[in-house]
């Protein structure tokens, strides 16, 4: 598949936010759209320096200002990725509190206790994904579902470097989610990661015509 150019890329990723600009996700959702948008305005500003400094007759002069817009510009990216996912993360708890309620009196060392056990037994198994879902149905312990199905469960998978999509989904599903914001954010989230992801590699594949210069 054709790589996408910076613009196209963002102009993916706002399609996606578009639908999650409203209701209380607004104000996270705004934020991605604000440090995205950014950052392809920041291209246009390096890229005209970049331009400049490819011309210039002394190699050593044109090497080390070209060096310095790439280092300048990969940093200003990486930043604003970085803000848009915190931003989108920030918002995915908020969606999955109100879909799957923490229990009001929560002993610390009891979640801790519950934490270890379930880390344990997902650990054993390359994709946790239908063990979290069998669990979460199969438990009458609100604790025990609000682990798995909530932040704790989100941030596991991830680590495990596992799509939540498909995990989302099911959730949803047990949930009887109705077709609320909340709901849109949770099934929207890799999608919009990726989209995240993808603006990024397109930033700092534009570098790469100067990179060679």
């Amino acid at each position: 598949m054709e790589d996408l150019s910076l613009h196209e890329e963002v102009v993916a990723l706002e399609c996606l936010l578009a639908p999650l600009k409203v209701g209380e996700f607004s104000e996270k959702i705004g934020k991605i759209s604000v440090y995205i948008g950014s950052l392809e305005r920041c291209w246009e500003g390096y890229s005209s320096t970049l331009d400049s400094a490819a011309k210039r007759a002394d190699p050593n002069e044109r090497k080390k200002s070209i060096d310095s817009g790439i280092r300048g510009f990969k940093i200003s990216a990486q930043n604003s990725a970085r803000f848009a996912r915190m931003n989108l993360d920030q918002a995915m708890d908020q969606a999955l509190k109100i879909l799957v309620r923490k229990p009001v009196k929560v002993n610390k060392i009891d979640e801790r206790r519950k934490i270890d056990a379930l880390l344990r037994w997902f650990d054993q198994v390359r994709d946790p994904t239908e063990q979290m879902v069998e669990h979460f149905n199969a438990t009458s312990d609100p604790l025990d579902k609000y682990l798995v199905a909530g932040p704790w469960g989100h941030e596991y998978l991830r680590k495990r470097g596992i799509n939540t999509k498909a995990f989302d989904r099911e959730i949803c599903k047990s949930l009887e989610c109705a077709d609320s914001a909340a709901r849109m954010l949770v099934l929207s989230y890799g999608s919009i990661i990726r989209a995240i992801d993808g603006v990024e590699r397109a930033a700092l594949r534009a570098l790469d015509v100067y990179a060679y210069s």
